[in-house]
């Protein structure tokens, strides 16, 4: 469950996170309603998480009428929540790339969309994927939002599928450390460190990525 839900928070928030940021950065004219826009993103990355599990149960699951409990509820929701953090991480990239490599393009005859993809979003890559990954592991911690759209029920067997029920690390350890039972102790030791296995590798995997793109750029 947690992996599906990961891939989906992959697939939607650093493709969306990345483009705003560059239009926010490169092509949004600098007027009130940009402000406005960016004021809402700085804001949005602050409100607590159990607001985007209420925006997903009552937006997600009643209006869209998705399944409960399924990993792509649970990932949609991860998304929205990581969303303002990959694009304040992908602005950050994009503006430090130096202008003068900006104005060195358009000198020798460079359109402004070249500009950006060819020169300035590739020179941005080493910040936006490690900042966009440490994003995705805080999203893998959360467990408040899950709660709240029904990732709570004991589910046997693993899904199949991004529609099929499941549950989520947190959420187990979660209810696994509220159960009188004895035995219930081990397992919840175990799964806290999977956990930390998870999020060790994806911060591992957030320098190497940063180092490999440094390199080739």
């Amino acid at each position: 469950g947690s992996l599906f839900m990961l891939l989906v928070t992959f697939v939607l928030a650093i493709p969306i996170g990345a483009a705003a940021a560059l239009y926010l950065e490169e092509f949004a004219p600098k007027n009130r309603w940009t402000d406005l826009i960016e004021i809402n993103i700085n804001n949005l990355a602050s409100v607590p998480s159990i607001i985007y599990g209420l925006l997903g149960l009552a937006v997600i699951i009643n209006v869209a009428g998705l399944p409960r409990s399924t990993p792509i509820v649970g990932g949609i929701v991860l998304s929205l929540m990581t969303l303002p953090v990959v694009i304040i991480a992908a602005r950050s990239s994009i503006n430090a790339v130096p202008p003068s490599l900006r104005d060195a393009a358009l000198s020798m005859g460079a359109s402004r969309t070249q500009t950006v993809f060819h020169h300035v979003f590739p020179l941005a890559i080493p910040g936006i994927m490690p900042g966009s990954i440490i994003g995705m592991a805080r999203a893998l911690g959360e467990t408040a939002p899950l709660l709240m759209i029904g990732m709570v029920a004991f589910v046997v067997d693993p899904p199949g599928s991004l529609y099929e029920p499941a549950t989520a690390l947190p959420v187990q350890i979660y209810l696994w450390s509220d159960s009188p039972e004895r035995a219930v102790a081990e397992k919840t030791a175990a799964a806290i460190f999977v956990l930390l296995g998870f999020l060790l590798m994806m911060n591992l995997l957030a320098v190497l990525v940063r180092r490999h793109f440094e390199r080739h750029r």
